[in-house]
């Protein structure tokens, strides 16, 4: 353990808490790249929980190639048995991207329709 020299300047203390508050730093992000190594690849369920979907659009948005994913199962004779699917976080993150919208405007603008809608009279003419 370190401890610091009482009979030291205040300036030698400053210079210790320093590379203590650097080492603090450096150790944050090495923490921080490893989560991103382990998180990198993502399961269907974790998928639907994180979008808050079903699993099952998660698969129909990998067999429609909305999202990329890779079957990690090994194929017996050519046939496998069940799919296990990973998605990347950066394939996830591609897709939702795509699926931005605008928000809607302030004002909202009746559909040409709904004014003609408006306009026709009940069967007492009204």
């Amino acid at each position: 353990m370190i401890r610091p020299d009482l009979n030291n300047s205040n300036n030698d203390k400053c210079q210790i808490c320093k590379d203590l508050l650097a080492s603090l730093h450096q150790f944050v992000d090495i923490l921080n790249e490893a989560e991103k190594h382990i998180n990198s690849w993502l399961t269907v369920d974790e998928v639907a929980n994180e979008l808050k979907i079903s699993k099952s659009i998660v698969y129909r948005l990998i067999r429609n190639k909305e999202i990329e994913a890779v079957n990690v199962t090994p194929k017996n004779d050519g046939f496998a048995r069940k799919s296990h699917y990973r998605i990347q976080r950066k394939s996830l993150d591609n897709y939702l991207n795509q699926r931005k919208v605008n928000p809607l405007p302030d004002k909202i603008t009746p559909h040409r329709q709904l004014r003609n809608l408006l306009k026709v009279k009940n069967h007492l003419g009204l």
